[in-house]
């Protein structure tokens, strides 16, 4: 049986909004191959990314998820895909099963004030995923020291490196537009 692992993370601006999701999907055989023997070059190729405005870094997390989670569905649409393990640094994501039983409870509403959850949309389509695919999540700690990465870390470290390349690019060519305005 086949088994995957998705990395996922991102890199917003929160003042403007604007964030960028990066994904990653390998066979979870490349995860037993020694750290040093796993180099960059070989995965940037493979690394989605995509720009996303209006967000924030709660839902910007979860749009990037369910983007290449809907990506890997697609992918292994009418093949037996075997089994697949989500990596997230975000306490959001890697929360949400837990949290489960309770949203569904409240109707996704705040216990507060009674009022819709803000993602509630995003909290409902990721447990349509998960009871479709039926895969597992496990949190990463984000931002560890490259000496002590793990091959799990040092695949993750790429993905966040891409995440936050593509927003920095963005930030650099958005300075060098001229305002519309100013002519």
């Amino acid at each position: 049986m086949n088994r995957y692992a998705l990395f996922t993370d991102v890199s917003l601006n929160p003042r403007l909004k604007l964030g960028f999701g990066a994904y990653l999907v390998i066979p979870s055989s490349f995860l037993d191959t020694p750290p040093e023997r796993i180099i960059r070059p070989e995965f940037v190729e493979q690394i989605r990314l995509r720009k996303f405005e209006v967000t924030s870094s709660t839902k910007l997390e979860m749009q990037t998820l369910l983007w290449a989670l809907e990506d890997f569905q697609k992918e292994v649409s009418g093949s037996r895909f075997g089994t697949l393990d989500v990596y997230s640094d975000s306490q959001c994501v890697t929360g949400l099963l837990r949290r489960r039983s309770q949203l569904e409870m409240n109707g996704f509403c705040s216990s507060g004030k009674n009022r819709i959850l803000k993602n509630a949309c995003l909290y409902r389509k990721f447990y349509e995923f998960y009871d479709t695919l039926g895969f597992e999540v496990i949190k990463v700690a984000g931002h560890v020291r490259s000496c002590s990465h793990d091959s799990i870390h040092r695949v993750f470290s790429f993905v966040d490196k891409e995440a936050r390349k593509a927003l920095k690019l963005c930030m650099k060519e958005e300075r060098l537009q001229p305002d519309i305005n100013e002519a």
